[in-house]
């Protein structure tokens, strides 16, 4: 892409965007990203609070991210981190991939057999989530679901002591009309007698049904239909450049399943990730830059004014990574002031 001044900036989310955060989440299907507004006010409330440090409880810690089009402040995109996703309160529930061989010497045949097993875990991992871009919006040379996407890892990166070791991502899977899903049509309402969007609902405050009512025998894969065994671990066709996205900055499929979707979880250790290894911490300086010449950056800012962070053309010296004016403007940063950065893929 030929590289341009920013138009977007990326920040943390405040109570004053909840009605255009609200719309974005109705209009979009998002894991993480409450559809109600009473939802939604607490996560921006909590969002606040953990930006500034004052949520000791990582179970409790979300930082909620807006891309805002500088030229209307309109928002066009969205994106979040959970501190812990996974408590002896509320684990953190997965459906683990496995196969196993067996053999019979009388007939000569030998058969894998893939199959599923409910586990969970009560430390659970970081989790990185909520990553949505208004539709018209999604084809934008300046790509604003890969800055909504890296500026969590830049933000992991500033404050490794706020996260955990493990970084999870939960992928969607396509959702069938009236939010309908096959893998939980063939299993998960069977053995719950309740419909994907009620189990959906239900899990967000009280998990103990899964544990419950889940069995804990395997489910071999070939009992169920298959055009159910085509799609686990499958994302929707909206979720594939996300998934990219993950798998550029280190992350993995990690085997692992949502038990009601099905979609995929990604995963690694913190330390391990692209950006995060190449994260830097220095000073700011404007120079002249062609933008065509010089690798993309996301640069961010902390400070009274919150967090926040554009992406741009930049260059390194000795002392100060250097941008145009536009960007330093566009950042709302002076010469010399201390930013963050990690390299745009």
């Amino acid at each position: 892409m030929a590289h341009t001044p920013p138009s977007f900036l990326i920040r943390e989310a405040a109570l004053r965007d909840r009605r255009e955060l609200l719309l974005l989440a109705r209009q979009l299907d998002s894991i993480n990203l409450p559809t109600e507004m009473a939802e939604l006010t607490d996560v921006l409330r909590r969002s606040t609070q953990s930006f500034r440090g004052r949520v000791r409880d990582r179970s409790h810690t979300v930082y909620l991210f807006c891309a805002e089009r500088i030229a209307t402040g309109k928002l066009v995109g969205a994106s979040m981190i959970i501190g812990k996703h996974g408590t002896p309160e509320s684990p953190h529930f997965y459906l683990e991939m496995d196969d196993e061989e067996r053999y019979s010497k009388t007939l000569r045949r030998m058969f894998r057999h893939s199959f599923l097993r409910l586990r969970y875990s009560m430390d659970g991992p970081t989790e990185v989530g909520g990553l949505i871009v208004s539709p018209r919006m999604r084809r934008h040379p300046e790509r604003i679901g890969k800055q909504l996407s890296w500026v969590r890892f830049l933000y992991l990166a500033k404050h490794r002591r706020r996260f955990e070791h493990r970084v999870l991502a939960e992928m969607l899977p396509a959702i069938g009309p009236g939010h309908r899903n096959l893998f939980w049509d063939h299993y998960g309402r069977p053995v719950t007698g309740l419909s994907f969007r009620e189990a959906d609902q239900l899990s967000t405050r009280d998990k103990e049904f899964i544990r419950a009512l889940f069995p804990d025998s395997p489910l071999y894969t070939f009992l169920l239909p298959e055009k159910v065994r085509d799609v686990l671990g499958r994302v929707g066709e909206t979720t594939r450049g996300a998934v990219r996205l993950l798998e550029q900055a280190g992350m993995r499929f990690l085997e692992h399943i949502d038990p009601f979707d099905g979609g995929p979880y990604y995963g690694a250790e913190v330390e391990q990730l692209t950006p995060v290894q190449a994260y830097r911490s220095t000073t700011i300086a404007v120079g002249s830059l062609d933008f065509a010449e010089h690798p993309r950056w996301m640069i961010g800012r902390e400070d009274a004014r919150g967090f926040r962070a554009v992406a741009t053309s930049a260059m390194f010296d000795a002392h100060h990574i250097i941008v145009t004016k536009e960007a330093l403007d566009a950042l709302g940063v002076g010469e010399n002031d201390t930013v963050d950065a990690v390299p745009l893929p």
